[in-house]
């Protein structure tokens, strides 16, 4: 699977999570560009967001199905199993896998993060 995509793919990938995790259904291409639309200050023609849905079906992320003259969409994965297997990509790529030194990496940039907000507040 590829799991590289763009802010807007991001965008629609947790509205569709999102959706599916509140009221348990498959999405059409309106539910999500209504979704977004209401959410978010940038709104999205639904020839956009049918565009990036559609891929996302090519990028194996998302799989579309026909019921009467509707598509329906769904996720392959889960939020949980796509941020695994982004902080798997990320190992391999920066830490020789080795999940430690990730660990590290993380405790380190929360830590810095901390002391940025400790001055920002004095």
């Amino acid at each position: 699977m590829n799991y590289s995509h763009g802010s807007l793919e991001n965008e629609i990938m947790k509205t569709i999570w999102m959706i599916e995790e509140i009221e348990g259904i498959d999405v059409s291409v309106n539910e999500v560009q209504e979704s977004i639309n209401r959410l978010s200050e940038a709104k999205r023609a639904y020839t956009t967001v049918k565009t990036v849905m559609d891929r996302l079906v090519e990028k194996n992320m998302l799989v579309r199905y026909k019921q009467g003259k509707k598509f329906f969409y769904k996720t392959v994965s889960s939020r949980d199993e796509m941020a695994q297997q982004a902080i798997k990509k990320l190992a391999s790529q920066y830490f020789n896998n080795d999940m430690n030194s990730l660990a590290q990496a993380v405790s380190g940039m929360s830590a810095r993060q901390r002391e940025c907000k400790t001055t920002e507040l004095v």
